[in-house]
């Protein structure tokens, strides 16, 4: 589902996460950076992903609502537009779930804090 790049970006931010659980005082500030800079590839890939699959759905909505229904384009436009949402939905619920967490953030363990 999600690009091998993505999933590499979401590698590296872990890692970066896992390091700076592990740093001491010394590595912090680089090592914050680090989260900040893999954070950040792992955000915009999965945002410019997320638009591409957007673009997509409106592309398969917009035959769909050309056709003429009970015609096989119209099903074939259906299908395809529900397989996206499909496909978006999940790649949101699993980029949730994914997320690196601290467990110094307000809620127990939510999405890393920006580092400013």
């Amino acid at each position: 589902m999600r690009s091998s790049g993505i999933e590499q970006a979401l590698a590296a931010w872990r890692e970066a996460e896992r390091n700076l659980a592990d740093a001491s005082d010394g590595d912090r500030e680089r090592l914050e950076a680090e989260v900040a800079r893999t954070r950040e590839v792992f955000q915009q890939l999965s945002t410019e992903y997320m638009i591409n699959r957007i673009e997509s759905l409106h592309d398969a909505e917009a035959r769909r609502a050309t056709e003429t229904p009970s015609t096989t384009q119209f099903h074939e436009a259906a299908k395809e537009e529900k397989q996206i949402a499909t496909e978006i939905w999940d790649m949101a619920r699993l980029s949730d779930e994914d997320t690196p967490r601290r467990p110094d953030s307000d809620d127990g363990g939510g999405p890393s804090p920006p580092v400013s």
